[in-house]
């Protein structure tokens, strides 16, 4: 960290002249998009023609950006720079708009390569229980979930509602993958034999259910399926936190989530079940 504060020392004045203006900012990210006119800047981020003029001339002579007679265009170190910070931006939202969530949950279950992606996270919605109904976070979860074709979770936690709405999963045809840490594999299996039926056996036997098992401590709580990503988390003191989730149904989401349980399940062994 040290060798990055001394980077800082040099490229701080680069840092501050992109970020100290919005409107330098949102023509950078509008540009991503394709050349543009000073007309369409103008319009597009609601300020005078002279304003954007003016910007315009200060990215140009950082090398950000250059025109031509289809309009402004971003250099090659313009466009990195931009997409730098539309991720950033994104990141900033998703923690500004649940803050307290984040602030009060333990995030260590989010490994360092996603949670530098976080901003992918967007739209999230808080589920949250109210104290005279503390099952109704898991009661919409399941709801959420009772539908699916495509079901991927990692779990610390064993819920028996959870086991119940798999097997109805399996005996629908759904394809159910499971990361699931060793101190709950036991009961976990114990579960989802007890009560299980001819056919449901028979969608297990054909591969749709699989389980993942790991010596690791999983800190998150997470599903994604076809259309949803979903996420929990312990609490500060240790505890999981039943009754709120973090749920998204944008693709950038999605694929983040299926990317997480997929970074879980290639350090997981595979449980064969008979």
């Amino acid at each position: 960290m040290n060798d990055v504060c001394a980077i800082y020392d040099k490229i701080g004045d680069d840092l501050r002249f992109i970020t100290t203006s919005g409107v330098r900012i949102k023509m950078m990210i509008s540009l991503l998009e394709k050349p543009k006119s000073s007309t369409q800047l103008k319009d597009e981020i609601g300020v005078g023609a002279s304003t954007i003029i003016h910007a315009a001339r200060d990215l140009e002579k950082e090398n950000l950006l250059i025109e031509k007679s289809d309009g402004y265009h971003l250099t090659s170190i313009g466009k990195i720079l931009s997409y730098e910070l539309v991720n950033f931006i994104k990141l900033l939202s998703v923690t500004k708009e649940n803050i307290d969530f984040w602030l009060s949950h333990d995030i260590e279950g989010i490994p360092k390569e996603f949670l530098e992606r976080l901003g992918e996270l967007q739209k999230l919605k808080l589920i949250k229980s109210s104290p005279t109904n503390i099952l109704q976070t898991l009661s919409i979860y399941l709801k959420l979930v009772s539908e699916t074709r495509d079901f991927k979770g990692v779990s610390p936690i064993f819920v028996p509602d959870y086991a119940k709405v798999v097997k109805k999963l399996i005996k629908r045809g759904a394809k159910v993958q499971l990361v699931i840490s060793k101190e709950i594999l036991e009961t976990v299996l114990d579960s989802y034999k007890k009560g299980v039926d001819k056919e449901t056996l028979e969608k297990v036997q054909q591969g749709n259910l699989r389980i993942w098992v790991t010596d690791e401590i999983i800190k998150i709580a997470m599903t994604v399926t076809d259309s949803f990503v979903s996420v929990g988390f312990f609490n500060l003191d240790g505890t999981y936190d039943f009754t709120q989730d973090l749920i998204s149904y944008e693709k950038g989401a999605i694929k983040w989530g299926r990317e997480l349980f997929e970074y879980y399940k290639s350090r997981a062994k595979e449980v064969k079940l008979n």
